[in-house]
C-alpha cells in the first residue's frame, strides 16, 4: 500500500539562539538547515559625553603609567649601583682573575 505524504504538515520549526553572535535562528529539524537568521541589532553608538569621559579616563591611565615608568627609570641607576656594590662585596680579592677568551689566542 502506498501512502500519500503530501497532506502531512511539516514538523515544527526550532528557534535557536546562536552562542557565537546571539542571533535568532529558525531551523528545520528534518533537514537541519537554517530557514531564517535574525541578527541582533547593533548597539546604539555612544554619546559624545561618554566618548569624552572615556578619553579622559584613558588619558589619566596613560599619564599614571608614564609617571610610574619614569620613577622606575630614575631608580634604575640606583638599583644597578646597589647590585654592583653587593657583587663587589662577594668577590674574593685573593682569587685569580678569570681567563678571558681573547687571552687564549
Amino acid at each position: 500500500m502506498v501512502t500519500d505524504d503530501s497532506h502531512r504538515e511539516s514538523p515544527a520549526r526550532l528557534t535557536v539562539i546562536c552562542p557565537g553572535c546571539q542571533a535568532e535562528l529558525v531551523v528545520d529539524p528534518a533537514s537541519g538547515t537554517v530557514l531564517w537568521h535574525q541578527p541582533v541589532p547593533p548597539p546604539a553608538p555612544p554619546s559624545l559625553d561618554d566618548l569624552v569621559k572615556h578619553s579622559e579616563t584613558k588619558r589619566q591611565e596613560v599619564a599614571e603609567r608614564f609617571e610610574r615608568e619614569r620613577r622606575a627609570l630614575n631608580d634604575r641607576g640606583r638599583v644597578l649601583d646597589e647590585k654592583v656594590k653587593e657583587a663587589l662585596k662577594r668577590v674574593d680579592p685573593s682569587a685569580p682573575p678569570p681567563i678571558r677568551p681573547i687571552d687564549l689566542d
